[in-house]
């Protein structure tokens, strides 16, 4: 990588939960070989079950996450900007445990997998923060499981669609980042639900339009209404 990439990559490594926390010549030094790859849409990065010969960042753009369980696929995640992908795979037995696609064009950061393992092999402090952000990377993982059983499909909805801006109130407008149906698998719903949801929020203000746009008219109205105690029917 050029000095100039290679300065921007850092940076965004820096703020990567993987990363973070570490020193610049460290992150330098464990992803030295290291590949900025750019990837066109349906692009296939790798297969439940190969061999994690690299991992990888999300430095832009989205990657869906997938499981084949008995024959169906089910997606588990759609990957985003700073996310990791395959760093537990390669911890544990060194097989990929989910199937990744690229959703949308993407632009992802290839680090070599024996060479990052050498360098930490004894870095007893950088493994342990390592083990760290993977067990806090579970329990959200845990935390969203548990939403899925819990919340209506209304309010996970909502709080996807919150978590698509920054602004804290007021009115935003956001566009889909990618197809409804793959909003709707990574939600643990059918299209067809999604879309009555839909529906349950225009009573919110939530407005959908026809180019995949959203209107919130009030955020923290919405916001509320995501954590709201009563999770019936």
């Amino acid at each position: 990588m050029s000095e100039a990439l290679d300065k921007g990559v850092l940076l965004q490594l820096l703020f990567t939960p993987l990363f973070s926390g570490l020193m610049e010549p460290d992150i330098r030094d464990l992803i030295a070989g290291a590949e900025l790859i750019q990837l066109p849409h349906e692009h296939q990065l790798y297969q439940q079950g190969d061999v994690v010969e690299r991992f990888y960042v999300v430095m832009d753009g989205h990657v869906e996450l997938s499981m084949d369980i008995e024959g169906r696929r089910s997606v588990v995640e759609v990957a985003r900007k700073g996310t990791v992908l395959g760093d537990a795979a390669m911890f544990g037995e060194g097989r990929f445990l989910m199937s990744a696609r690229v959703l949308t064009n993407a632009t992802v950061l290839a680090v070599p997998a024996a060479s990052f393992l050498a360098k930490l092999e004894p870095r007893f402090d950088i493994i342990t923060h390592m083990l760290s952000t993977m067990s806090f990377r579970l329990r959200m993982l845990v935390r969203q499981i548990a939403e899925l059983k819990l919340k209506t499909t209304a309010q996970r909805l909502g709080s996807f669609l919150l978590s698509q801006v920054e602004a804290e109130q007021g009115r935003v407008s956001l566009r889909f980042p990618y197809d409804k149906k793959l909003v709707a698998d990574e939600l643990g719903m059918k299209p067809e639900s999604l879309s009555r949801a839909l529906g349950k929020l225009a009573k919110l203000g939530v407005e959908s339009l026809a180019d995949n746009s959203v209107v919130i008219a009030d955020v923290e109205m919405l916001r509320e209404f995501c954590v709201e105690d009563d999770l019936g029917a």
